[in-house]
């Protein structure tokens, strides 16, 4: 095992590099930043930065943690149920993704889209999905984060989830979402390097021979080499159901749509889901499943992808798992640090508290929000630590939370019948529906309401499906019922950019100058 000192060095070096990286690309860009900058990075973002982005920020470290630990528990089914139930999302996120852009061309979040598609009600009530959507997703990134620090280093579990979201909240503030795009690229390629070189070693060092021969020894009761596994189909079906909450109600994959050019934004979920399959896939075959057949001694499944690292190439395997985990994190810490502050900045500030607000005090603002957000989510981590709440409940119970927005706010997008009640009682009953069903199963399938029961895959199944099937049923039912018919076109010109107060003094300034 390392020491905790090359942990608190590996914390320094990446906080370092990333913010000394965003500085010289600031001075090279010879501008000051705007808050339309800020927010959108010029909506200029081309397909292949688009792809590599939406690789990163898609690349949790529950992708790398968690699906090892299907890996480890399910066998063979475990890789293919993790990447193609979380993978599914983001290909058809591309048709509601050009939607946006077509519909609401000068948008900052799918919120501010929602704002004027709807009422004021189902603003209010998709927000507090969308907020829900961020904070689950950034504490998973920070807990995934601290165990691996914790099992790889000794470091003290609450100081690494206090000192990790310091390390992306710096360079965020200082260059907003282009910032959060350049570190996804050179993550993106890191991971994909660093995952060659355990396939490669696990493959030389051990064939494929081994791990099946140690799978094959193991009780026939555990299904690891059949794809017909029972407990690898219920979380597959709760992770297809959860992640369509984590990628259609967070405003990080909406951002990239936007961030991107018009001829780009479909195209990138496309390329980059298709890309980002193979990294669960493989991870989790190569160190989850492998450190099973193997008969690795590993207590928490959770743990079972760093330690796979550190069995096979020792110090140099947990460094570079280390680094691979952490270009994870920072890029997805990143991306949802600037998703909560446009949300915060967009729909609350410029919407309720000053719409008025020039270019520089929404920058300023932005800049504020990322950094009180980045301090609490530390505090957050912690206390999901004391109460006993590690990484795969929360990745797991993640879809009973939050999709029951998924099926109202793709139909608002897609369908000009849906209703403004169809939505939000959808939404609302979908989800309350869902965790009443949760606690009840955990009730009556293990007799007590506990943090083990609720965590059980018939518990969080039961929750999932219902859901999902009650949110859709409201939303598609009402809309057929009400015959209402919205017009898109009458939304083109309700938006804004943030930098309008300045182009207009600009515009004035030049015709004084043209009269003189």
């Amino acid at each position: 095992m390392l020491t905790p000192s090359v942990g608190y060095l590996i914390l320094l070096v990446f906080g370092v590099f990333f913010t000394s990286l965003t500085i010289i690309m600031q001075r090279r860009r010879g501008k000051a930043m705007t808050a339309e900058q800020f927010s959108t990075a010029g909506r200029s973002v081309g397909v292949g930065l688009a792809s590599a982005s939406i690789i990163a920020a898609w690349t949790w470290a529950a992708t790398l943690m968690m699906s090892s630990s299907t890996g480890f528990q399910y066998g063979i089914s475990g890789p293919y149920w993790y990447a193609a139930g979380a993978c599914v999302q983001v290909l058809l996120f591309a048709i509601v993704a050009i939607h946006l852009k077509r519909k609401a061309p000068k948008a900052h979040t799918f919120l501010e889209f929602i704002g004027k598609r709807f009422d004021k009600k189902n603003h209010k009530l998709m927000m507090v999905f969308a907020l829900m959507t961020n904070i689950i997703v950034t504490a998973m990134v920070i807990l995934g984060g601290a165990i691996a620090l914790n099992s790889l280093t000794g470091m003290n579990v609450y100081v690494a989830a206090f000192l990790i979201p310091l390390t992306f909240t710096i360079y965020t503030m200082i260059g907003g979402l282009k910032a959060s795009f350049i570190a996804d690229y050179l993550n993106t390629v890191m991971i994909f390097v660093i995952l060659t070189v355990f396939a490669t070693v696990v493959y030389m060092k051990f064939g494929v021979s081994t791990v099946y021969e140690g799978l094959q020894s193991l009780p026939e009761s555990q299904q690891m080499l059949t794809m017909a596994s029972i407990p690898g189909l219920f979380f597959g079906m709760i992770n297809i159901i959860g992640n369509f909450g984590a990628v259609f109600v967070d405003q990080s994959y909406w951002q990239r749509a936007i961030a991107s050019k018009d001829s780009a934004a479909s195209k990138a979920y496309i390329y980059g889901g298709i890309a980002w399959f193979s990294i669960p896939f493989a991870i989790a075959t190569f160190l989850g499943v492998s450190a099973a057949g193997l008969g690795l001694n590993v207590t928490d499944p959770d743990a079972s992808a760093p330690l796979m690292a550190a069995h096979l190439l020792g110090a140099a395997g947990s460094i570079l798992f280390l680094v691979m985990l952490f270009m994870a994190v920072m890029s997805t810490g990143a991306a949802e640090l600037t998703a909560i502050t446009n949300i915060i900045v967009t729909d609350i500030y410029r919407e309720s508290i000053n719409p008025n607000a020039s270019s520089k005090q929404t920058l300023k603002v932005s800049r504020i929000v990322t950094l009180s957000f980045g301090l609490a989510m530390g505090i957050l981590s912690i206390l999901l630590f004391q109460v006993g709440i590690g990484l795969g409940f929360v990745y797991m119970a993640m879809g009973i939370f939050v999709s029951a927005a998924v099926i109202p706010l793709a139909l608002g997008l897609l369908w000009k019948r849906t209703t403004n009640a169809g939505c939000f009682y959808g939404a609302l009953l979908g989800m309350i529906s869902g965790v009443t069903v949760w606690f009840t199963t955990a009730y009556m399938l293990y007799g007590n309401i506990s943090v083990q029961s609720l965590g059980e895959l018939h518990s969080m199944l039961a929750g999932n499906l219902t859901v999902f099937i009650v949110s859709g049923t409201i939303a598609i039912a009402h809309g057929l019922i009400a015959k209402e018919e919205f017009d898109f076109e009458s939304l083109k010109d309700k938006f804004k950019s943030f930098d309008d107060d300045q182009t207009e003094v600009q515009t004035s300034a030049n015709a004084r100058r043209e009269v003189v």
